[in-house]
């Protein structure tokens, strides 16, 4: 076996017979047989698992995609392969050799459903196979890889006790349906809670951040009275093409109930969250569908809360994640909006005050006036001639009281257009510090002190 290195995209030719018996031609992810194409991964896996000129690993995403990616692959082999065993174990073991041990608890999950570790899988694979090659000698007839398996995991290892035979492809099909939704595809409730549980797990382990995203359709009981139940699932799964599409591999998506759908952000800090969310919001606004010779237009609401920022458990997590979208709704819909456990009143003011910004990045950017409209401990909403990227990290300059100026790190989160010319830009401060925080509260508590005195004087 030969193991070809990869760095070109260009197809092997497989008409040539001098190449070995069994290749792993990777820059194309092929697996070659006597100059044979057996096996060829699709676009969509060959983005997900590889990442060429790395230097790293070819599989360095997260690892519930990188399951993903084996098993879809390995079941392909075992659907085309079916009535031919030689062919099925030489394109596995192709597949191992592509993937390593990772494959081998895949292989022995599809056969048996057994959980497995990496290197008893492997250890089993031998045996199996060695066990299938026993029986061919012992009854002097070919016998099924299926077969063997059965006999090996039943009467040797006694791992089976009482199994059930089914089709690989009929079984895959119900456990899909078990796991994501008919409709939109996006994973259901209950894969989005194991998944969660999951994940914040992992982030415990490895001290990371993960951010839950919940989105809520607006008025989407008015498009379903509008225009029926039909129109209804039309706008469900464009909405979730769009979060699909702005999605990174790693990010899990959910329906998690009616209209609600839901994203999990593995290593994602709030901030980064806030602008995902921003840009998902922003897509679906702009978005529209043709039903019956209507224009169907709709938007959506969400709220935002992190770990270990907000809650260190699952449940807690999701249930702030609820709150900052319905406090999306009480603000007029068409937001988002993350979990805040300040609860005064006071926290967001009417700022009506000079602002000045300049984008953060390599070179001396200069710096461009701004009037402030509102302001709280978490975020800035001002209004500039100067229109400015969704994702933009800046400096901001405010002056809020008799003091010295004030400055603070936030990213561009919302981008409006109020006028010819003119914009209104959301803005959220990076997570300041206890003491930057402290001085914040100082400032606006003195900002509106004195706002309040200045409206009592205008009494008199």
């Amino acid at each position: 076996m030969k193991i070809q290195n990869f760095c070109s995209e260009k197809r092997p030719d497989c008409r040539n017979q001098e190449q070995p018996l069994l290749q792993v031609d990777k820059s194309q992810r092929n697996i070659v047989e006597n100059g044979t194409c057996l096996f060829q991964v699709t676009e969509r896996n060959r983005q997900t698992a590889f990442h060429c000129g790395t230097g790293q690993n070819a599989f360095s995403e997260s690892g519930a995609k990188h399951m993903e990616t084996i098993r879809e692959n390995i079941l392909q082999c075992f659907d085309k392969f079916a009535d031919d065993d030689k062919r099925l174990i030489a394109e596995l073991n192709g597949l191992i050799a592509l993937y390593g041990e990772s494959a081998f608890p895949v292989i022995i999950h599809i056969l048996t459903n057994l959980e497995m570790e990496p290197a008893r899988a492997a250890k089993c694979w031998k045996l199996v196979t060695a066990h299938t090659q026993g029986m061919h000698a012992l009854l002097n007839r070919e016998v099924n890889l299926r077969t063997a398996v059965c006999d090996y995991f039943c009467t040797i290892s006694k791992d089976l006790r009482n199994p059930k035979v089914i089709e690989i492809k009929l079984f895959e099909e119900t456990a899909r349906s078990s796991k994501y939704d008919s409709l939109t595809s996006l994973l259901n409730r209950r894969s989005f809670d194991e998944d969660l549980n999951q994940e914040i797990a992992r982030a415990k382990r490895h001290n990371i951040d993960v951010s839950v995203l919940f989105f809520d359709m607006d008025d989407f009981k008015n498009i379903n009275d509008s225009f029926g139940h039909q129109a209804g699932d039309a706008v469900l799964k464009r909405v979730a093409h769009i979060i699909m599409t702005e999605k990174r591999i790693e990010d899990i998506a959910a329906r998690f109930g009616g209209e609600e759908l839901a994203l999990i952000l593995p290593e994602t800090t709030k901030l980064n969250a806030m602008v995902l969310g921003e840009r998902i919001r922003d897509r679906v606004e702009r978005e529209q569908i043709s039903y019956d010779d209507y224009t169907i237009r709709f938007t959506l609401s969400g709220g935002l809360a992190a770990f270990p920022l907000d809650a260190t458990e699952a449940d807690t997590l999701l249930g702030f994640a609820d709150q900052a979208l319905y406090r999306a709704k009480r603000s007029g819909k068409n937001t988002i909006c993350f979990y805040s456990d300040d609860k005064r009143r006071e926290t967001r003011i009417d700022f009506s005050g000079e602002v000045l910004f300049r984008k953060l990045g390599f070179g001396e950017a200069s710096e461009m006036p701004a009037r402030s409209k509102s302001i709280s401990i978490s975020g800035i909403r001002f209004e500039s001639s100067h229109p400015i990227q969704v994702g933009t990290k800046m400096q901001l300059t405010l002056s809020l009281a008799r003091e010295a100026p004030f400055f603070l790190v936030g990213t561009v989160v919302r981008v409006d257009t109020c006028g010819p010319g003119s914009y209104e830009i959301s803005s959220a401060f990076s997570e300041p510090d206890r003491v930057t925080k402290k001085e914040l509260n100082k400032y606006l508590g003195q900002y509106r002190d004195e706002t309040k005195r200045a409206t009592a004087g205008s009494r008199y």
